[in-house]
């Protein structure tokens, strides 16, 4: 066997290994479909829409036991994650900002400005900046608080010894969305709700939702069946050549 077909049958290996050491940190997502993890990994598109179907509570689980099986600093894990699937909870984060944080339209803040108490230079869902003059908005909508059956809300502990704790809650968001994406849904990560969450109600929101106010939300996973006429905004990836240095 030539050396570079011993090296990729060692790299299938390694996925392989890796692919079971998830399957039994999660303890459940071996009735995920077939879809291979490394077409996972390659194409995590955002969902944009979901339908109303129910995540099951079997599948939210293997979710949550997804991020929590992601690794941390000193094995801090810094993070608490809370699933919300009442309608009423999240009408009121939204409504604790003005409104802001469900769907927003690509391009701009949905009703035309900036949600007030926002912090200056804050920008869109997805990144876009406001243009010079006149209105925002147009284009597809986009996903946000509310559009979702579930949205997994990851908290973190500020006054944690971990170095780098918004890191790790980073990480264990992402192993969140590859579990969802593994067991069929759509997924999106969203950050702007975290305004509401962590703005003037921040401490009754943790009441609520059972969070000790030393943490601070970082991100908020939506997850659901993606609609079947859904439409991305995705923008091409950048590919090895323009990202990627390899040293040997």
């Amino acid at each position: 066997m030539k050396k570079n077909e011993v090296e990729k049958l060692r790299q299938w290996k390694r996925i392989i290994v890796s692919f079971l050491l998830i399957l039994s940190l999660t303890g459940g997502i071996a009735s995920a479909s077939a879809e291979s993890l490394t077409d996972i990994l390659t194409d995590s598109r955002t969902a944009q829409s979901f339908t109303d179907e129910a995540v099951s509570d079997e599948d939210l689980n293997v979710i949550l036991n997804a991020g929590l099986a992601a690794t941390s600093a000193i094995n801090q894990q810094p993070w608490y994650f809370v699933a919300v699937t009442n309608e009423d909870v999240i009408a009121e984060i939204k409504g604790s900002a003005g409104g802001f944080g469900g769907s927003a339209p690509v391009g701009g803040f949905s009703g035309g400005g900036k949600p007030e108490g926002a912090p200056e230079g804050l920008k869109p869902e997805g990144g876009f900046a406001p243009p010079a003059s006149g209105s925002f908005g147009g284009g597809a909508a986009k996903a946000g608080l509310g559009d979702s059956p579930v949205a997994i809300i990851i908290y973190m502990n500020e006054k944690t010894s971990s170095p780098n704790a918004s890191f790790d809650c980073g990480l264990a968001c992402e192993n969140m969305f590859i579990a969802a994406k593994a067991l069929g849904y759509g997924a999106k990560i969203v950050s702007s709700p975290t305004m509401q969450l962590n703005g003037a109600n921040h401490d009754a929101l943790c009441e609520k939702l059972g969070v000790d106010t030393a943490y601070t939300a970082v991100a908020v996973l939506l997850i659901g069946r993606e609609a079947a006429d859904a439409t991305t905004s995705a923008s091409v990836r950048n590919d090895m050549a323009d990202k990627v240095s390899i040293v040997k």
